[in-house]
């Protein structure tokens, strides 16, 4: 979809889902430090510390205002 597109272009790795969120590997920082960019930017993500996972960000698809909300952070991050 669109907001996969988006972080794409972004220089996310974005994992191809058929649920209702998305698993996305962020370009530098880590992800553990996009989680707390992004809170800080009021945009809530999940991060877990499991090593498998640690370098990912789990993101709930919301309405299209909630993606462009986290496009706007992500560039900022950026």
């Amino acid at each position: 979809g669109r907001l996969t597109r988006e972080l794409g272009a972004l220089g996310f790795q974005v994992f191809p889902s058929q649920t209702n969120f998305i698993l996305v590997r962020p370009p530098k920082p880590p992800a553990k430090e996009w989680l707390q960019k992004l809170r800080d930017r009021k945009i809530l993500v999940r991060w877990f510390s499991d090593p498998l996972v640690q370098d990912y960000l789990r993101i709930t698809i919301g309405t299209p205002e909630e993606a462009a909300a986290l496009v706007k952070a992500a560039k900022a991050v950026l």
